[in-house]
């Protein structure tokens, strides 16, 4: 690999710690915006970045759109391709103001790196997205064994996923002393656990059922009871992998700390539907599942700023914009339904949602 050059090297890295220290994001965004600063400097063939002109921004456009995914072979999504443009023009604006560089990056050439807004528009969007029934989800659940200590987390932690609708970092970050059974709930808080933005907030169990809140209720008491662990130990540990009796490597329970990345949790989820017959559906796509269910409980206003809140949203707009878009097939059958409505009296007294 060739070397990379050190004025490159120096002024990216100087951008990451503006970005983390005077912009305060995540470390998850400072990686992000890394990556595709790496993938322009890999374009450019790591040229040197004071020799910037228009036409390669236009160029890297280009360059982009011809990108094949390594695993699919399908062109880049779309919403990658954007993310990937703001990125990079966000590191432009920023680098012509820094010395040595004002004389050649100016911020109207960085503005080349903008998005298509039509396809920005199309990318941004809510779109509706497959995602799993409730009843897909229990019969999931229903199929997993539970004869391990193995086995028994991952009904567990896929049960959680179903009660709460957290996303994979906060449920692999979440500790026993998070877990409140006696109010059927999770507080997350955003010192210890991986919430998006560092979040606070506190998640009670959607009604998704008993026997769901069970598993969990058990799986609690097992880590309690059986292995002696306390409040600061991880809900959901991490595998124990030791060395066996004929020097090979072997699965001996759980260990005492937990997963350090969100695809082992991943795998466990698609592998609960896959393993029952059903699509592999992502962790995400349960909160596309919680929030369609809202149509079934929620009848007020109050009710629906409470499901939002209750995923951790601070706005119900955001909750419906990003996951309560509607089927198509949905969409049509509803429409028909309206068309043989009367009207709503204004004086009469009726639900926010009449499924009828």
């Amino acid at each position: 690999m060739a070397k990379r050059r050190p004025d490159n090297l120096r002024i990216k890295r100087k951008y990451l710690v503006w970005l983390r220290q005077a912009k305060g994001f995540s470390e998850a965004s400072v990686d992000k915006a890394a990556a595709s600063v790496d993938c322009y400097l890999t374009y450019i063939r790591d040229g040197d970045l004071r020799q910037f002109h228009s036409e390669k921004a236009l160029g890297f456009k280009r360059h982009l759109n011809g990108i094949k995914h390594a695993r699919t072979k399908a062109p880049l999504a779309r919403s990658t391709i954007d993310g990937t443009l703001r990125d990079v023009k966000a590191f432009f604006a920023w680098l012509a103001d820094q010395p040595g560089y004002r004389a050649t990056v100016r911020h109207a050439d960085a503005a080349y790196f903008t998005p298509d807004k039509k396809s920005s528009r199309t990318s941004r969007r809510g779109v509706w997205r497959p995602h799993p029934s409730p009843d897909q989800v229990r019969h999931a659940i229903d199929q997993m064994p539970a004869t391990s200590a193995i086995d028994r987390r991952d009904r567990a932690l896929v049960a959680f996923l179903f009660l709460t609708g957290a996303r994979e970092t906060a449920a692999m970050t979440t500790r026993l002393c998070h877990v409140d059974l006696s109010a059927r709930c999770i507080h997350f808080d955003g010192r210890l656990v991986d919430t998006k933005n560092g979040k606070r907030f506190t998640t009670s169990f959607f009604p998704v059922g008993a026997d769901v809140e069970v598993i969990l209720t058990d799986w609690v008491a097992e880590l309690k009871q059986d292995h002696l662990w306390g409040p600061t130990d991880p809900l959901f540990p991490k595998t124990l992998v030791q060395r066996g009796a004929t020097g090979g490597f072997a699965v001996r329970g759980i260990a005492r700390e937990p997963w350090k990345s969100p695809a082992r949790i991943v795998k466990v989820f698609k592998g609960a539907f896959e393993a029952a017959g059903l699509p592999p559906f992502s962790p995400h796509r349960i909160r596309n599942t919680l929030v369609e269910m809202a149509r079934e409980f929620c009848r007020t206003p109050e009710d629906f700023k409470v499901w939002s809140q209750n995923i951790a949203h601070d706005s119900v707009i955001t909750t419906f914009f990003s996951y309560g878009n509607v089927a198509p097939g949905r969409q049509v059958e509803l429409m028909g339904r309206m068309r043989k409505r009367a009207p709503v009296d204004p004086d009469e007294d009726v639900d926010v949602i009449d499924d009828e």
